[in-house]
């Protein structure tokens, strides 16, 4: 695959943070394909009242699945039930399609190949590796670099916050659903 050029904005961002002749990190090119998420890393918090969850381009439903699976995945009772029942009305996801998050049994109302992608997605985020040539060809038949990349920033901040869950030990909230029984 081919990298297309970091977009001006993002160019503008970089130089503010790594003045030429300086090259940025790597990590700083990749966010800028997304220059909502290399803003919402350099210039603000991705979770204040401008961050990313507020100003990025994801789709409700698209945004909401990676961040459901990111904390299922890693265990993170508390922040997957806060999100379920914070964002679980407004997402456009079925409750079957936010149990398959925490089950991974394949919901009757069956993924659509962008659900497919996004999954994927997190899944190796969490996992902590690379999309196989299967995976990557399936991706880059439904997702642009730009939407790759918000959701990998995404399920970057909820690997955070779902360690940051586990390892304080924070209970589901009271009125936040729990993973489905028998997970």
């Amino acid at each position: 695959m081919t990298t297309p050029p970091v977009p001006e904005e993002s160019r503008r961002l970089l130089d503010s943070v790594v003045p030429p002749p300086n090259r940025p990190p790597r990590l700083y090119l990749a966010m800028a394909h997304n220059p909502e998420v290399l803003r919402g890393y350099i210039e603000r918090p991705i979770l204040g009242l401008h961050g990313l969850l507020h100003t990025g381009q994801l789709a409700p439903d698209e945004r909401e699945l990676t961040i459901l699976r990111v904390t299922a995945r890693c265990g993170a009772e508390h922040e997957w039930g806060v999100h379920v029942a914070y964002f679980g009305k407004t997402s456009g996801l079925s409750s079957e399609q936010v149990a398959a998050t925490v089950t991974e049994v394949t919901p009757s109302h069956a993924w659509s190949p962008r659900h497919l992608a996004v999954l994927t997605i997190a899944d190796a985020m969490v996992d902590q590796r690379e999309l196989t040539a299967a995976e990557l060809a399936g991706v880059d038949e439904v997702l642009g670099i730009a939407t790759r990349t918000e959701i990998v920033a995404v399920s970057a901040q909820y690997l955070g916050i779902s360690a940051m869950c586990r390892v304080l030990a924070i209970p589901p909230e009271d009125s936040a659903p729990r993973f489905p029984s028998g997970t």
